[in-house]
């Protein structure tokens, strides 16, 4: 009990007295603790933060039929606790959607779409949408066909058949896709005009590309007769963004590492050589390489644990931040990635400690105390 007094004092002493060099190696352990707990806690919930993000981009999963869709299966498809298992998560959004081939006011041709046009703006909510005046007509006009029909929102006719419209725009989209060049109105009003029911249902699965994978599966087996594809470009893009984004932080982070540890690694070095009358004087009083180097490599874990404690909760602190700034949504800490940054540190430290701890192995009493 003596001897482990004596060492813990020997080791506490230390680190006191030459406050330079441990705050050096306390800061370049907390450097990189931070670093870690930031990258690793953002890797853990980047993926369902960009997810959320991705919800403006419209839906991710198209569900057609030839022929109308019933009642039945939107039903179904929409709320599928009438089946057995869920097709879809509780939180996915179906949106039943129409089309005909109308005629504009120049005789030319144009995608005319019938839905619901409150949940069509609330799933495609990422779209640049500028109202022109006509408020709660429910006439949204693509850009594109705006430019040809109505530049400035005034009203304008369409037809289909015998029967005429007259449309007056309540906003103008800019989607940055094909539906620039078409007109969404309401179910109802799009019915009565054409008599065509809904074929179409757009569907927005918030998750990861693999859950969404698992819904579109799930929707086949569940109805085989309607069909199901995902919007590649969405889903595509979802995955590489993810991907890349990942990639990034993991590689800046590994960079930064590395600079760190050779900066401990300079640190303890320099400590070594400061302290090598220290040393000898403790080989000259009978204490063993083993009880040196464990000294040395104890104060350099001691450092590693009270460093990492401190990155964790900046590490914890910037990741939040970022969640907040970037997502609108709290990127929480996690505390299954103390332990991993706590042992990480400390191998790093020592790891860093190698060579130091050589060039003690080296250290002679008689040479070094005789001044040479």
């Amino acid at each position: 009990m003596s001897r482990l007094k004596l060492f813990l004092s020997l080791l506490f002493k230390a680190a006191w007295v030459r406050k330079d060099r441990s705050l050096t190696a306390l800061i370049s352990v907390a450097v990189v603790a931070t670093m870690a707990t930031a990258a690793l806690t953002l890797y853990f919930d980047l993926e369902n933060k960009l997810s959320r993000e991705f919800r403006g981009f419209g839906a991710n999963i198209i569900i057609t039929k030839q022929g109308a869709l019933t009642p039945y299966e939107l039903a179904l498809t929409q709320y599928p606790q009438y089946r057995n298992g869920p097709s879809l998560p509780a939180s996915a959004r179906v949106v039943p959607v129409a089309y005909a081939i109308a005629t504009g006011p120049d005789g030319s041709r144009v995608v005319l779409g019938g839905t619901n046009v409150a949940q069509f703006r609330e799933l495609n909510s990422g779209w640049s949408i500028q109202s022109v005046g006509h408020a709660h007509t429910q006439v949204l006009l693509g850009s594109r066909t705006a430019k040809v029909f109505s530049p400035s929102g005034a009203p304008f006719p369409i037809s289909f058949g015998a029967k005429q419209l007259v449309l007056e725009p309540e906003a103008i989209f800019n989607s940055g896709s094909h539906d620039d060049s078409r007109i969404y109105v309401d179910l109802q009003k799009f019915t009565s005009l054409t008599g065509v029911q809904p074929n179409t249902a757009l569907v927005r699965v918030e998750g990861r590309p693999q859950e969404i994978d698992e819904a579109i599966s799930r929707l086949s087996s569940d109805f085989p007769e309607l069909e199901v594809k995902p919007v590649r470009q969405i889903t595509a893009v979802q995955t590489a963004v993810v991907g890349k984004t990942r990639s990034v932080v993991l590689a800046s982070s590994a960079v930064i590492v590395v600079l760190i540890m050779l900066c401990m690694a300079a640190t303890f070095t320099s400590a070594v050589l400061e302290r090598r009358k220290d040393f000898a004087v403790m080989k000259a009083l009978g204490a063993s390489n083993k009880t040196v180097n464990l000294m040395f490599a104890a104060e350099a874990a001691l450092l590693a644990l009270a460093g990492a404690a401190m990155g964790f909760v900046a590490g914890s602190a910037i990741a939040y931040w970022i969640g907040r700034a970037n997502f609108d949504a709290a990127i929480l800490p996690q505390p299954a990635l103390l332990l991993p940054v706590l042992t990480g540190s400390m191998a790093l430290a020592l790891l860093a400690s190698t060579l130091p701890l050589r060039l003690l192995q080296q250290i002679q009493p008689a040479g070094i105390l005789r001044g040479e």
